[in-house]
């Protein structure tokens, strides 16, 4: 009964602090636009609810401040629904003089950017016909599993240093259902790059085969697992489906006896490093924190071929020498693939079909991404940046295009430096914590996109056929029936005017959407 008390307190607590719907509290950046966050008000949307089976409803994000905007309209109507972009909306803007003078210049040199914008330039397409985009609900292809975002060191860190109603909104922005939903959260088996400092267990005694300094969990780990519960609570979820890899094994198990650099596992502990796994997955499950998955460790090449330019902790893997390391073939153990979207725009979407080919019937995860690890990009955030947004957008589409059943992001929140990371490796993040005063954080154009898939697709969502017409360069869409039966089609406009989509639906007939320049949308109906 006193557990039953608490439990509900909790709730009521939870429910008082956090309102249903609430609008970003939009702040101008130096990149464009983030939503600001503090202990007391932060942004929610519980998901619309359709006025009845000929209806459906749009929730739209965009370059120009549209942040989960909702937008209705109806099936099988002569009308053209317009999605008001930020500007069209903010009765403040439109008072400003200088906005008035700049609308006047975008009327009237609107056909200059119609001719030259990459979606008409030489093509035949008359500039006021629609763009078409068939959904075919009969046509089917791979469930969807989840999402979710990385709950490193350095992530634990921050939380930590936050006080508990700022921590809270960050969970429940995340994972309640007011929030984007995720539902899987991954972490590392001791530590990797965005940590204080490396670790692993079972530093100390060297060459010690049975792991004897092994018997309980480190106190970071123990602090992460505290965190988690409370986000359980907070977010009024029980499960959250979790995966592990490992970065680096104590250094006395590596042929180069060192945290990072090319490095690939001595012979002889091979063993030694399966039940390393194994103690962890037992330690966890001990604390009610089971691991629903691992994968054979992150980023295998980085100990091999990367070597020269990363610094963080690694171990080199070949296929060839994870084939050696079991008596059994590796493909006998194997339910899925995870793959990390770093060189995507250097190997395409093939290789993953081909994989798919040579060993049908797996699960496959994006399990990490984040901007701002090249030597060309701004090593850190950018705060509001919708470019990097859409780099994001447009992984999405292709990956669930080529059968992805779930995307996990790097950091879920960091710095505004992009760490703390011990060796400087700074990235971006779809939350970034002003650890200036610790009283606020500011929500990136990126988690927003994040959420346009995530929150509308649970677990078991199942994609269905899109097409789209050969002119529509600048469109992107992906569609989904979820297991309530509602279709969820997200379109994506890349282009820098606003354009007009025709949706065509094999069952429930059509609509034309006026949507913005540079926009994302998520439309749902039955």
């Amino acid at each position: 009964m006193k557990s039953l008390f608490k439990e509900l307190l909790i709730y009521i607590l939870i429910s008082n602090v956090f309102a249903r719907n609430t609008s970003c509290d939009l702040l101008k950046t130096k990149y464009g636009y983030v939503c600001k966050c503090t202990a007391e008000y932060c942004d929610y949307l519980e998901e619309p609810q359709l006025k009845n089976a000929n209806t459906f409803i749009a929730v739209t994000s965009s370059k120009s401040g549209l942040r989960f905007h909702v937008t209705d309209g109806e099936f099988n109507n002569e009308g053209i629904v317009k999605i008001k972009d930020y500007m069209e909306l903010d009765e403040n803007v439109l008072k400003n003089e200088d906005y008035k003078t700049m609308t006047i210049a975008m009327d009237t040199s609107k056909t200059f950017f119609q001719l030259f914008d990459k979606d008409n330039f030489f093509f035949s397409r008359n500039p006021t016909s629609p763009i078409a985009v068939n959904v075919n609900r009969t046509e089917t292809y791979q469930k969807i599993e989840g999402f979710g975002g990385a709950f490193t060191g350095s992530v634990s860190y921050i939380l930590e240093k936050l006080e508990p109603h700022l921590q809270d909104q960050i969970y429940k922005t995340y994972f309640h259902k007011d929030g984007i939903q995720y539902n899987m959260l991954r972490l590392s088996i001791g530590g990797c790059d965005f940590d204080l400092s490396p670790w692993a267990y079972n530093e100390l005694p060297e060459y010690d085969k049975e792991l004897t300094n092994f018997t309980r969990l480190d106190g970071r780990d123990l602090m992460k697992i505290q965190q988690i519960e409370r986000l359980k609570q907070v977010a009024l979820i029980d499960n959250i489906r979790i995966m592990a890899a490992a970065w680096s094994p104590p250094p006395w198990m590596k042929t180069n006896n060192a945290w990072t650099g090319y490095s690939s596992l001595k012979r002889e502990y091979y063993q030694t490093w399966a039940n390393y796994h194994l103690k962890f997955l037992e330690l966890m499950n001990a604390k009610n924190m089971p691991i629903w998955a691992i994968s054979t460790g992150n980023e295998p090449l980085n100990g091999v071929i990367g070597w020269f330019f990363v610094h963080f902790m690694s171990l080199g893997w070949t296929p060839r020498n994870q084939m050696n390391s079991t008596r059994f073939t590796c493909l006998d153990y194997l339910d899925g693939l995870a793959v990390h979207w770093y060189w995507d725009n250097v190997f395409g979407p093939e290789l993953i079909d081909l994989t798919l080919k040579f060993i049908p019937n797996r699960l496959l995860f994006n399990t990490e991404a984040c901007v701002g690890d090249k030597p060309w990009q701004t090593h850190g955030p950018e705060l509001g940046s919708w470019s990097r947004a859409e780099q994001y957008a447009k992984a999405l589409l292709q990956d669930f295009h080529h059968n992805f059943n779930g995307w996990l992001d790097w950091n879920l929140l960091l710095d505004d430096q992009g760490g703390p990371n011990y060796v400087r490796n700074y990235v971006d993040a779809p939350i970034i914590v002003n650890t200036q005063n610790f009283q606020e954080f500011y929500k990136q154009p990126i988690f927003y996109i994040l959420g346009h898939f995530s929150k509308f697709l649970p677990s078991q969502s199942m994609r269905i056929a899109t097409q789209i017409s050969v002119y529509g360069i600048s469109i992107d869409a992906v569609a989904f029936k979820r297991p309530d039966d509602k279709i969820i089609l997200i379109l994506f406009n890349s282009a820098s005017i606003p354009q007009d989509i025709c949706v065509h639906d094999s069952e429930r007939g059509s609509f034309v959407i006026n949507v913005p320049a540079h926009s994302i949308h998520t439309i749902l109906y039955v």
